[in-house]
């Protein structure tokens, strides 16, 4: 069996090897292609030290180099390259307090996450797999490599890993590995908000979200205490924005206390507010699915999404509607209307009087429509 491996990928390997050195591209590379999924992202382990990859290729960047990671530049592209190593004790329950580098492969393996994580590839060897990680692909298996309870307390990371491939993957957690990481949850505390908030994201976006309820159940997200309806969540559009907003909405008691805590950026914030603003507005004339168009713009089309898939509501003549409106181009906002502030003004209206009275106006016309010629709204006014 042969991995096709980028010109740059299978480059460095070659020189490596060239050199006296064993090198292979280890993990979600090889995973994914064992998988049918073509790689996107190559890593390399090597029994070269950091000094031997340095000396070996023109332009390199000590990116971790305390941990033995040495980045090439190949073609301009950047190849990670990273020494066998065994790591020292995890203080922190994220990052070992030291690396020790070694020359054995088997040693390298024994250190990372999951069995499907724990394979490695070279044109030379072909696949090594030494933790039955090709057993647990086709039994569509998560597994920790070697004790889960000791993986889970070296990176407490992991737990979250652990869930968002079982929700991308569609993969089941083998038993003790499930136990372990429960066990563990507390350690998430230990966690950036914002590398919790990454693997939510890709959690969200997965064929199975709500595999992670059994680490909300057991009060491991504490900002999340529900998990109602994820299993609709794949049902939704493919939008990021959409599945991730339905995600938390349906986990989370209070969604603007978690987008906080998340630290969310303001864009998903404000698309988020609006959202949840909005499946309280009711929708059931014109004139109400106007109102929710001011707020949401084209974005009522994922608030019909989540209606109809998350709710269950027959959404089919709201979104003849909408499509009507924005073909018909009928105003919904004031920068629609026929006239402007500078109008309003002309008519002796000053300051607070001028929004006041374009919002008038927009009300007008969102019921009647052909109110909206500016001699109508002069009258009006």
């Amino acid at each position: 069996m042969q991995i096709y491996l980028p010109q740059s990928i299978e480059f460095v390997i070659e020189t490596l090897e060239k050199s006296g050195f064993e090198a292979y591209i280890v993990g979600g590379s090889v995973r994914d292609f064992l998988l049918g999924k073509k790689p996107t992202d190559f890593d390399i382990c090597t029994s070269a030290l950091p000094d031997d990859i340095t000396d070996l290729f023109e332009k390199t960047v000590p990116t971790g180099i305390k941990h033995g990671t040495v980045t090439v530049l190949c073609g301009g592209l950047p190849v990670e390259v990273t020494t066998f190593r065994t790591d020292g004790v995890y203080n922190d329950f994220r990052h070992p307090d030291n690396v020790k580098f070694v020359s054995d492969l088997k040693t390298d393996l024994a250190r990372r996450d999951f069995t499907v994580n724990a394979m490695c590839y070279s044109n030379k060897t072909g696949i090594i797999d030494l933790f039955g990680g090709i057993d647990d692909l086709k039994s569509r298996t998560l597994r920790a490599v070697g004790n889960p309870d000791k993986r889970f307390k070296e990176d407490a990371l992991r737990i979250l890993r652990l869930f968002r491939f079982s929700s991308t993957l569609g993969f089941n957690i083998e038993s003790k590995t499930l136990l372990a990481a429960i066990s563990n949850a507390h350690l998430l505390k230990n966690v950036s908000v914002e590398r919790i908030r990454e693997e939510l994201i890709k959690l969200s976006c997965g064929i199975n979200p709500s595999a992670v309820l059994p680490l909300i159940e057991y009060g491991g997200l504490e900002f999340l205490n529900s998990g109602e309806k994820l299993s609709e969540i794949p049902f939704l559009p493919e939008n990021e924005r959409l599945r991730v907003f339905a995600f938390l909405k349906l986990a989370s008691g209070n969604l603007k206390e978690t987008l906080d805590f998340l630290k969310c950026s303001n864009a998903f914030k404000q698309y988020a507010e609006k959202m949840d603003f909005s499946l309280s507005e009711k929708a059931e004339s014109r004139s109400d699915i106007k109102h929710i168009l001011r707020v949401l713009e084209e974005d009522i089309y994922d608030l019909l999404s989540y209606k109809s898939v998350i709710l269950k509501e027959d959404v089919k003549d709201k979104k003849r509607v909408v499509g009507e409106i924005l073909e018909n181009r009928e105003p919904y906002k004031i920068s629609q209307l026929a006239v402007t502030g500078s109008d309003i003004t002309d008519k002796g209206y000053r300051g607070n009087q001028v929004g006041e009275t374009l919002e008038k106006l927009l009300q007008y016309v969102i019921e009647n429509p052909s109110l909206n010629k500016k001699e109508k709204l002069i009258n009006l006014i």
